[in-house]
């Protein structure tokens, strides 16, 4: 009656947000693999407050590419927004949805967006790579007052929105798309993605289809020459690379700064390395396109709007904030053959046909009731007899409630090696202040709470120096998860310095101001560093690493708000 093999799916157009591009949008024909229709508009995009620059700007922009690429009324959309908030967290097994939205709006709330902005969250299970019971999920949120606009934008446009979701999980959803990681997928061997953006590079690590690990590292790369910021890059991605196990690693590249073709050669890898370039350098499309279609647009075309038209992809990574919100269902979505006849299955025709079941369910419901009544008086003995032995076991019950409780005992010296243990961590760090430095690094600022929340400030006349030190911290207590999260250069090649609040502390060092360069780093794994380091709370230390340094009286710069290091 129902030939499901003649089913198809409704194309959903998929929106993209994507920094240096603007607002892109695709139209696809999955079944052959044909881009049928793509555009874009500008939309300038605010990295400091994470959202888009314009509402105005981009509600024009929308109507105008639903003008060109005639996009019918009440279609489908799925929008895609560069990364706000992204991290991973373990729950119970048991733990209720509601639960898991405490828990994730209670972690998002560290980070300085949500601290004056209500978070909207979505998550999906992810692979655990410890291969405990427990469930790990990856998550990310925006600010609801930016959702609630563009759900607004969207219906008084004419479109039905059926999901928001992050660049992050779309994107691996494009890559997907494009059969460049079939073979891995098919033999589920461990792979890397390196994304580049003009803000940041991130780092994703999978196994198959699984998302395993993802770190993402600020970089202003506008800030540096071309030169340090390739060299930036290939010095941290290749120390990330180096501890794993990656056969394959992909670099994508969605600003005109840099050449993933050009990262490539400078890759200290020695396994195989895929380059994709979405801006100036790409030479080809990721997917076939209609011959209607502008190609040098189309070649620049980003994996996350093709993500965002495959958002039901076999790669099962989907982040939708709107899954739980019922005006943005897409319901029932294809067509079949019924009885020879093709008919289009809609949201409609799956409400009727449920109100025709519940008619027949409440006639077999009755008939049902009409046999039961008739059992009932046969079944009444046998209750009688049930509750009998039902008062027999409640007597022994009440028997077996009377047990001893013995006064546990504890071993003090147990005690207090559990609590040496825990501070081991914290030891170790404060031991390498002292015996771990490298030549030309000074420590300006130390922060270590419980020996967990690390977060250490300095300067250092070279990138190599830096990462040196950084080394040296992870031999210390090789299991902790500190992060270098913040680079900058604090001087200019002709002596003068970037940032006043440091002059006394650069004055101070036997370096040639004409010629050399200072980098200012933090290295942390925590999120509280912002209050943390200006002492709320929480106790901090001003060092002097060095004798030839004088004490600094104030932290010099405020810390990176580009993006909370997601936990390894």
């Amino acid at each position: 009656m129902f030939n499901f093999s003649d089913t198809k799916k409704q194309n959903v157009v998929g929106f993209s947000i994507v920094p240096g591009i603007g607002l892109e949008a695709v139209i696809l024909d999955k079944a052959r693999g044909v881009v049928t229709s793509y555009g874009r508009k500008k939309v300038d995009y605010n990295f400091s407050q994470r959202n888009i620059q314009n509402y105005g700007q981009f509600k024009n922009a929308l109507i105008e590419l639903i003008n060109e690429m005639k996009i019918p009324p009440k279609s489908y959309a799925y929008l895609v927004l560069p990364n706000v908030f992204f991290d991973f967290i373990e729950v119970t097994s048991d733990t209720s949805d509601s639960g898991i939205e405490t828990a994730l709006t209670s972690t998002s709330e560290e980070f300085y967006i949500f601290k004056k902005e209500e978070p909207v969250l979505g998550w999906c299970d992810v692979a655990n790579p410890m291969g405990t019971s427990q469930r790990r999920l990856a998550y990310s949120a925006f600010q609801k007052s930016d959702i609630d606009e563009i759900k607004e934008i969207f219906a008084g446009a004419g479109l039905q929105l059926a999901g928001i979701e992050t660049a992050y999980s779309s994107i691996l959803r494009g890559l997907n798309l494009t059969g460049l990681i079939k073979d891995a997928i098919l033999m589920n061997s461990s792979w890397s993605a390196l994304l580049i953006n003009t803000n940041s590079y991130t780092l994703f690590q999978m196994e198959g289809k699984n998302l395993l690990d993802c770190n993402e590292v600020p970089l202003a790369i506008k800030s540096f020459s071309t030169e340090e910021a390739y060299q930036a890059i290939v010095s941290n991605a290749s120390q990330l690379l180096s501890s794993s196990t990656t056969s394959q690693l992909y670099i994508i590249s969605q600003t005109d700064d840099i050449s993933a073709e050009a990262l490539k050669k400078l890759m200290q890898f020695d396994r195989e390395i895929i380059a994709i370039d979405s801006n100036k350098y790409s030479k080809k499309s990721l997917l076939e396109v209609s011959a209607a279609l502008d190609f040098n647009e189309a070649n620049s075309m980003s994996l996350s709007v093709l993500g965002a038209a495959d958002s039901k992809s076999d790669l099962d990574l989907n982040l939708n904030i709107l899954n739980n919100d019922p005006n943005a269902s897409m319901g029932v979505y294809f067509t079949t053959n019924i009885m020879g006849t093709p008919t289009e299955v809609t949201q409609a025709l799956v409400q009727q046909a449920s109100i025709a079941l519940c008619v027949l369910g409440g006639i077999l419901f009755g008939a049902i009731i009409g046999v039961v009544m008739f059992l009932n008086t046969a079944q009444e003995t046998q209750l009688s007899d049930l509750n009998k032995e039902n008062s027999k076991i409640e007597a022994q019950i009440k028997a077996l409630e009377k047990v001893e409780i013995k006064e546990e005992e504890i071993d003090m010296t147990d005690v207090i090696d559990e609590v040496a243990n825990d501070n081991v961590t914290a030891i170790n760090f404060y031991d390498s202040i002292s015996t771990d430095i490298p030549k030309n690094v000074w420590l300006t600022k130390y922060y270590n709470k419980s020996g967990t929340q690390l977060a250490i400030r300095g300067v250092a006349e070279s990138i190599i120096d830096i990462y040196e030190y950084y080394k040296n911290l992870r031999i210390v207590s090789p299991q902790s998860d500190i992060k270098l999260t913040e680079l900058k250069v604090i001087t200019n090649p002709n002596g003068e310095e970037a940032d006043q609040d440091v002059s006394k502390f650069i004055h101070s060092l036997a370096i040639d101001k004409d010629v050399d360069r200072l980098y200012s780093f933090v290295i942390s794994n925590t999120s509280f560093m912002v209050q943390d380091v200006k002492g709320v709370g929480y106790d901090e230390s001003d060092i002097l690493a060095r004798p030839a340094a004088p004490p600094i009286e104030e932290p010099i710069e405020q810390p990176s708000q580009q993006m909370r290091p997601t936990r390894r």
